[in-house]
């Protein structure tokens, strides 16, 4: 049997998958948690192709490509779940809620507080009378 290599657009989807399970919020983040080992392991593919590839595809380096898979997480889980900052960083991969809120204003330029703020205008409204539930 031919062992065939997987084509740019599989590998890229193939990342973007697994990308999205890991920071999916349910996946248990062990202490030495490592992206390239784990794209690695799954993929079966060298780091350095599994990121050319990325690049070449997407238009969008991986590690990018995960910060900004990271930040839209931690913006939904703000506005969306009643999870803590402490809840939100570990979902995330974080090791503290404070690193993550430092890394979420760096590339954002906002408080974790402002998309909490989204969130109780949100609800009130939701609660307002005369609105459907």
């Amino acid at each position: 049997m031919q062992h065939t290599t997987p084509t740019p657009e599989a590998i890229a989807l193939a990342i973007k998958q697994q990308a999205e399970t890991i920071y999916a919020g349910d996946f248990s983040f062990p202490k030495d948690f490592s992206l390239a080992q784990q794209l690695t392991q799954a993929l079966q593919l060298d780091y350095s192709i599994l990121c050319q590839t990325f690049l070449a595809k997407e238009n969008i380096t991986l590690e990018k490509y995960i910060e900004n898979l990271r930040i839209e997480k931690i913006k939904e889980l703000l506005v969306y779940s009643n999870d803590t900052l402490p809840q939100i960083a570990t979902k995330l991969g974080f090791l503290h809620a404070r690193q993550m809120a430092a890394h979420f204003k760096a590339h954002t330029g906002l408080n974790t507080g402002y998309f909490k703020e989204i969130r109780k205008s949100r609800l009130s409204i939701k609660d307002m009378p005369g609105k459907p539930s």
